[in-house]
């Protein structure tokens, strides 16, 4: 053995610090897998070259990553056994599950950016060959990608060897529901309900129970607490039954659909090995050993198809399209952006759009039906079909995707030979979709430059709509204003005038006649009786305004909202400058920009505005009552720009970041728009 030779190109071999260093560190990686170090073997390695690979999983306060401990030991024990050097790093992002209703949601998203800049580094100081990265958490997954990107594309632009990656996904929990014993108490109480409150929690206790059921769960108990229909022991009895439930592993974050949807579109970029996407249980030896051997065997060949910034520039556009086809997951349009922007990819608003609309929706869950993301893994795990491989193959069918863009296991064209053809299920043909388009629109007008509008009910019912909003500086008044008697909306209905709510009516509505053949409202009716109509008949259309929650202004949290009224679910639209949750219900506008503090209109909106939404137009705008054909004008945008209370809102939203850690101040200052990426701005 030539110590210390150069014929490698490899700076750690040819210095004499790092194998000594380095040394310790892989020994205590082979005990962490219960290897008994060799350090000849280990010496003899690192002077021959052989591939040094590390095995990222998440820390143990990680809800996604339970079970990624035990993966890394296995991965750890077959990266020795293919005579690689594997160094074991566990790496802490914030839960964003875990950070709902704190103030340390401000801080989850910008984990990703973290994520990728301590990866990035690590990569760099201490000269990975590969790494195995293992979890679920797409922030996670997406900034640990954004870092091995980084870095490969640095390597090559030095001529040095290129960077290489696999990501392996943990296993997805099993469905866990409320057993016959644990369904007994409710069932205590149901006299003590009114008939439609009793069929709504019985519905949920009917479902699979998740961190999110057993909050639906929660609200229903603790709104009949309040209004003194259930004691607050049997209150307290209930939510333990299902809080112990719901914290099975099954029910985990990483089991949820938005988690499942996240491993297929990074599958999508060919970096998960074949047949690892979606599971219910750990891969076996087999397939772990195939995984493994294809890394090592192309770092060994220097393979650039395969390294990992040639992967993700050739399968962007095949991303995009199973971004598109899975429901367009809003955190996901963020992360596309994010990693588009390393490869300095131009990813336009007309591009994106075009897949919106011409890619159908093909993934469907149904938990009223037990269509769940677990029922997803288990119907893969037994051979109903074959995880993205179906996917790939369904939209190769229509020429949706490249076929040609390589992955670790070959060409797409070759891998999904063999796939699985959807079977209706969970995986829908091209013939027949859960959708003709993805359910996705982007928006533009007077409020924004750009939006995103998810719709997850009937489009018809949101087109083409005239809106009273109401506006919050923040999720903390949105919730502070559903505590207080007549909830959210009430200062809405103080504000609105009686000829507001029946103009809105007649340009949303008049047209339609009454549904149930009653009396239309006339103009002599009174601000209350309108009111009361158009709620009962769910006409009222109102869109929630909640500014302040952009990515330099907040950090770009997840909104959630609690306790939304069944009726809202029908006729109330959400729109921020923040995030939304991939399974709200009804229509959400997320990503408003420019944000609130960037002096974005949003900003300008009062309560009691009218707003237009335009979907298949894609506009967005405040308008005032007009003669003419549409019934309204669009206020000019200097007439929104120039309102006070613009101003007001900016103050006050510099004032609440005087609070946030100072750290993470400096990361919101250097961060890019949600219409970017919320990337780091490198200019």
């Amino acid at each position: 053995m030539k110590m210390h030779s150069r014929r490698f190109r490899d700076p750690l071999i040819s210095q004499a610090r790092p194998y000594t260093i380095l040394d310790p560190v892989i020994e205590e990686s082979l005990r962490f897998a219960g290897i008994r170090p060799d350090r000849e073997a280990i010496l003899e390695r690192f002077m021959a070259g052989e591939p040094r690979v590390a095995v990222i999983h998440g820390s143990e306060d990680h809800p996604p990553s339970l079970g990624s401990r035990e993966l890394a030991r296995r991965v750890i024990r077959q990266l020795w056994a293919d005579d690689a050097l594997p160094i074991g790093v566990s790496h802490a992002i914030p839960c964003e599950e875990l950070s709902h209703g704190l103030f340390g949601s401000h801080y989850a998203f910008l984990g990703r950016n973290v994520c990728a800049s301590n990866v990035a580094a690590l990569m760099e100081a201490h000269g990975y060959d590969a790494a195995f990265v293992l979890g679920a958490c797409d922030k996670m997954f997406v900034g640990c990608l954004r870092a091995l990107v980084e870095a490969d594309l640095a390597r090559q632009r030095r001529k040095l060897r290129p960077l290489y990656a696999s990501f392996i996904p943990v296993s997805v929990g099993p469905v866990v529901h409320l057993t016959e014993q644990e369904r007994r108490p409710f069932g205590l109480i149901r006299e003590k309900l009114p008939p439609s409150e009793a069929e709504t929690l019985f519905e949920l206790i009917d479902l699979p129970i998740s961190p999110a059921t057993y909050e639906k769960i929660k609200d229903c108990l603790d709104g009949a607490f309040q209004k003194r229909m259930i004691l607050e022991s049997e209150k307290d009895v209930l939510e333990g039954v299902a809080a112990r439930r719901a914290a099975s592993h099954g029910a985990n974050p990483g089991s949820s659909e938005a988690a499942l949807v996240n491993r297929l579109i990074v599958a999508a970029f060919g970096l998960v090995p074949r047949g690892l996407d979606l599971s219910l249980h750990p891969p076996g030896d087999a397939a772990l050993a195939r995984a493994v051997g294809r890394l090592v065997q192309g770092i060994h060949r220097r393979e650039r198809r395969i390294s990992v910034s040639h992967l993700v520039r050739m399968n962007m556009q095949n991303a995009v399209t199973v971004w598109s086809a899975t429901g367009g997951s809003p955190s996901w349009l963020l992360h596309i952006h994010y990693l588009a922007e390393a490869l300095r990819l131009r990813l336009s608003p007309a591009m994106l759009g075009r897949k919106m609309s011409k890619v159908p929706r093909l993934l469907s869950f149904d938990l009223s039906d037990g269509r769940s993301a677990p029922g997803l893994a288990a119907e893969t795990e037994g051979g109903g079909n074959s995880g993205v491989d179906t996917l790939m193959r369904t939209l190769s069918e229509k020429r949706l995707i490249d076929d040609r863009a390589a992955t670790l296991d070959g060409p797409w064209m070759h891998r999904i030979t063999g796939a699985r053809s959807a079977n209706g299920r969970y995986f829908h043909s091209t013939m027949t979709p859960t959708s003709p388009t993805s359910g996705l629109a982007a928006l533009r007008g007077n409020l924004c430059a750009g939006a995103l509008a998810r719709n997850g009910g009937d489009p018809t019912a949101y087109d083409h709509k005239v809106y009273l909003a109401e506006f919050f500086l923040g999720r903390e008044a949105l919730l502070e204003a559903q505590e207080k008697p007549g909830g959210a909306l009430e200062r809405l209905r103080k504000k609105v005038t009686r000829d507001d709510l029946y103009q809105t009516w007649q340009l949303n509505w008049a047209q339609d006649g009454a549904a149930d053949g009653s009396m239309d409202p006339s103009p002599g009716w009174t601000k209350k009786r309108l009111w009361d109509y158009l709620v009962d008949r769910r006409l009222l259309r109102v869109i929630v305004f909640v500014g302040g929650e952009g990515p330099q202004a907040s950090g770009m949290p997840e909104i959630d909202f609690p306790r939304r009224d069944a009726w809202m679910a029908h006729g109330c639209v959400i729109a921020t400058d923040g995030r939304v949750d991939f399974g709200a219900n009804g229509l959400t506008i997320a990503h408003v920009a420019p944000e609130a503090i960037a002096g974005g209109s949003i900003a300008a909106v009062r309560t009691g505005d009218w707003v237009y939404l335009g979907l298949k137009k894609g506009e967005l705008h405040v308008v005032t009552a007009a003669a003419g054909r549409r019934g309204f004008t669009v206020v000019p945008e200097p007439d929104l720009a120039n309102r006070p209370e613009k101003a007001k809102r900016i103050l006050a939203l510099e004032r609440r970041r005087a609070h946030f850690l100072p750290s993470v101040r400096a990361v919101l200052d250097s961060v890019s728009s949600a219409m970017e990426g919320v990337s780091p701005k490198t200019a």
